[in-house]
């Protein structure tokens, strides 16, 4: 547990700096020494430390002001104030300044070391929680068969994009994405095939995407790829290539080649009948309504009213292929 755990002692005392590093070293510590706070500060900025041995008398200030500094700089470290006072009232003062721990000189070096390594577990467990806790939030935002973003991601990135677009006047595109006959293909060839198809579809989508774009599984057999800084005419393209792509592709599961196609729903804002993120969402779901009924395989335009901008552009995309 001490392998390459990061420590920054503060001692103006050189002869039990010295002591004291070379201690630590030996122990398996990784360890930078500073004489003042300027050196503290300068060595915490470079220095992802886990834990502190702070001395309060310090040349050029109080630890205690150091310790708050660092605690607010990293809530998750372990700080241990190393100093002479020992009243209860200078030790309440080290808790409230944010140390973790307190050390009365002179001290055991067996008892410092122990706190120590106290105290490196308790930063290891919680980043070991830190990081299990991350990786359960990432879990909850991405869909488990395709490895993309789940609905609860698109939903929040589509109200965060929206207001963005809003905010600053910038273009926004939405592109909801549906497996045509999917339902049928999974009675013919059941559920694996099914599942197998989609995570195909879902690698051919999210390769035609660009690092700026946002791509979701938000149903079934949907997809939708929020296209920040993206005007109508762009969209379309995008859209296009997509279709074209899934088009094109042949999709083995098993020994079964499948050619699957899919339908486009597009909106774009600014759109005067667009004014919130579900606005967005339905214009273009209408559209892939629009997509579906008129034959499948194609893409569609939302069909509100645009304005005077867009409007040039503003007619159903209409792209027959079959």
């Amino acid at each position: 547990m001490t392998d390459h755990a990061q420590l920054l002692l503060v001692e103006d005392d050189e002869n039990l700096s010295l002591l004291l590093r070379r201690r630590l070293e030996r122990a398996g510590y990784v360890v930078r020494t500073a004489g003042t706070i300027a050196e503290a500060r300068a060595a915490a900025r470079v220095m992802p430390w886990d834990l502190v041995l702070l001395d309060r008398g310090l040349p050029d200030g109080d630890g205690f002001e150091l310790c708050r500094e660092l605690r607010a700089a990293s809530p998750h470290g372990y700080i241990i104030l190393l100093t002479g006072e020992s009243s209860d009232e200078a030790k309440l003062d080290g808790f409230r300044s944010g140390a973790d721990d307190y050390v009365t000189k002179p001290f055991l070096h067996e008892e410092l070391f122990a706190r120590i390594r106290a105290g490196i577990r308790i930063v290891t467990l919680q980043r070991a929680l830190l990081e299990s806790n991350r990786r359960l939030e990432e879990l909850s935002l991405t869909d488990g068969l395709t490895a993309l973003r789940n609905r609860r991601a698109f939903d929040e990135e589509l109200a965060a994009a929206h207001e963005l677009a809003r905010r600053y006047d910038r273009p926004l595109s939405l592109a909801i994405i549906d497996v045509d006959h999917f339902k049928g293909m999974n009675d013919t060839h059941g559920h694996a095939a099914g599942d197998a198809v989609l995570r195909a579809v879902a690698q051919l989508i999210a390769g035609s995407t660009r690092a700026t774009d946002f791509v979701a599984r938000i149903g079934g057999e949907e997809f939708a790829v929020l296209l920040p800084e993206t005007g109508l005419f762009d969209a379309m393209q995008f859209a296009e290539k997509i279709r074209a792509s899934v088009a094109a592709a042949t999709i083995r599961t098993g020994e079964v080649a499948h050619r699957i196609t899919v339908s486009v729903g597009i909106a774009s804002e600014p759109h005067t009948s667009i004014t919130n993120a579900t606005c967005l969402f339905e214009a273009a779901d209408q559209a892939l309504y629009r997509a579906k009924q008129n034959g499948r395989n194609r893409v569609e335009l939302e069909r509100r009213r645009a304005p005077r901008k867009v409007a040039a552009a503003a007619r159903p995309l209409q792209i027959a292929t079959s």
